[in-house]
């Protein structure tokens, strides 16, 4: 296949892992063509300075759109993880014409966001025969496209149960600060109410995802509260020393239930100084299928891979507001 010329997006953290990858690995069929993001510390200068590469990249981060753009064919968008905040920004790019596959966890499965917005975005994205794709490790793969093809061999499925563990330590700065690790419990609690943390995103989406695509009808989807793991010990690995007694990061569920009794049940945690890291599916069916990944995929790298591993896939993909279920089955390509 001919090389597919694409820009990044948002030049955060991911957005720049991201460019990272796709200007070291030269075997991936992309051309990186371009940058954009509005933060004036980083429009004009050289892509390669900004994520950290020892050489230049020949790519000026740009703040015009129009510009950034022009002969592309997808834009990886890494700005927001939640829809309406992330759904303007993707209808100026499918405005062009170009493909979008995004980070946005929320846009994973959006439809239990916002669901006439979602429909805007999916009559916009084929009216300029443009795809839209939500992706991730998580949402995105391992609570949800994961578990749906896992469900392939099963003539019958009682009951679905998908837990993710991992050491947050191991994460991005911006990770580990999500999850809140270091404050003190009151300090957590008081960032969860103003919204200044917000620990997971993404479970509702999974939960959603993952019911539809096997054709169970969900009288209603529980999300739990962020709870926080406080730390037994004291613990170093992360950004940041946390005493016993302080949170560690946090731990989140949720169910799908039908006729009141839960029929798909989401464990998720994330917390420094887990001894235990897994990624988990058990499907109770006949037959009945366990997996267990251990150690748990690493969510930073499994992000990016993601992102760009589906953007051939995109490409490919009929016009419109796609999600994972819709997509052919996620693959890397070399």
């Amino acid at each position: 296949m001919r090389k597919l010329n694409v820009v990044s997006f948002g030049v955060g953290v991911i957005g720049s892992l991201t460019a990272k990858f796709i200007l070291e690995e030269k075997r991936r069929q992309l051309n990186l063509v371009g940058a954009y993001d509005i933060d004036p510390r980083k429009v004009g200068k050289d892509l390669g300075a900004v994520i950290g590469l020892d050489h230049a990249a020949g790519i000026r981060i740009s703040d015009d759109l129009d510009k950034v753009l022009t002969d592309v064919d997808v834009a990886i968008h890494t700005t927001s993880s939640y829809l309406r905040g992330a759904c303007p920004q993707i209808e100026s790019v499918v405005s062009h014409g170009v493909d979008v596959v995004s980070s946005c966890e929320e846009l994973s499965y959006p439809y239990v966001v916002d669901r006439q917005l979602s429909g805007k975005l999916d009559l916009l994205a084929k009216k300029h025969a443009a795809t839209v794709l939500g992706t991730g490790i998580n949402p995105g793969f391992l609570m949800d496209a994961l578990p749906i093809a896992l469900t392939a061999p099963c003539e019958s499925i009682r009951r679905i149960r998908i837990g993710r563990r991992m050491n947050a330590a191991t994460r991005r700065v911006p990770f580990q600060k999500k999850v809140g690790a270091g404050l003190t419990k009151g300090e957590f609690q008081s960032a969860i109410k103003n919204h200044q943390i917000s620990g997971h995103v993404g479970l509702e989406q999974s939960v959603s995802m993952l019911a539809d695509a096997i054709g169970w009808k969900l009288d209603r989807v529980e999300v739990g509260d962020v709870e926080p793991v406080i730390a037994t010990k004291a613990t170093n690995e992360g950004y940041v020393k946390i005493p016993a007694g302080r949170v560690a990061g946090v731990r989140q569920s949720a169910k799908g239930l039908a006729r009141g009794k839960p029929l798909i049940e989401l464990d998720f945690a994330a917390y420094e100084g887990s001894e235990q890291e897994y990624d988990l599916v058990e499907i109770d069916g006949t037959p009945p299928v366990n997996c267990k990944i251990s150690p748990c995929v690493h969510g930073d790298h499994g992000t990016v891979a993601m992102l760009v591993n589906m953007v051939p896939k995109v490409v490919n993909a009929p016009p419109g507001l796609l999600t994972m279920k819709d997509m052919q089955l996620p693959s890397a390509f070399l």
